[in-house]
């Protein structure tokens, strides 16, 4: 149980909230991802909130195997299985294989075939753990993805550590009958 009201498509909004609401419904297929349901408490950070994730995640210069994968670290380092289970079909749709989210799931490390992957999961586990990247390991980023996209992988990472933040400190549940997906780290 969330530990402020959630709002929905059919909550009663303020005219700033309706404002917001109607934007994200019209990018969002007629739907309030879940961060957004909290969120929309303070309704200009998520007026502001909501295009970010759509530049990262949606006009992203990675493929989407990357920018999901890159989600999936965000919601392992946080432990945050509700971001985790929204983004890990999409991962493996788009080409992530299995292998590597069952092992990111058991709070393993994944064994990798692509070069690509294993950069982008050192970099943001190292990040996230460490909260340092090591030189070796952000020139290794730096060479395969070039500046602009250690900064996107960078911010990627941090807009979606943001949003597994929101999630747990205000409690969000799994949908209905979802058995949550990490071992924890805690």
């Amino acid at each position: 149980m969330p530990r402020i009201p959630t709002f929905t498509e059919t909550s009663d909004f303020t005219p700033v909230q309706r404002r917001v609401v109607d934007a994200i419904l019209g990018k969002r297929g007629g739907r309030i991802p879940g961060p957004y349901r909290v969120s929309l408490h303070c309704p200009e950070i998520t007026e502001v909130w909501h295009p970010l994730g759509e530049i990262l995640r949606l006009k992203s210069t990675f493929p989407l195997r990357l920018s999901e994968f890159t989600i999936l670290l965000a919601a392992r380092g946080m432990d945050c299985d509700y971001v985790f289970n929204a983004h890990m079909g999409i991962a493996t749709k788009n080409g992530l294989p299995q292998e590597v989210v069952d092992a990111m799931a058991k709070n393993q490390r994944p064994v990798f075939a692509d070069a690509k992957d294993e950069a982008v999961y050192d970099y943001c586990t190292e990040l996230t753990e460490k909260k340092i990247v090591s030189d070796k390991t952000y020139q290794r980023a730096l060479d395969l993805f070039g500046a602009p996209g250690v900064v996107e992988l960078t911010a990627l990472l941090g807009y979606y550590t943001m949003v597994a933040m929101t999630v747990i400190a205000h409690e969000m549940a799994l949908p209905a009958g979802v058995t949550p997906p990490l071992t924890r780290n805690r």
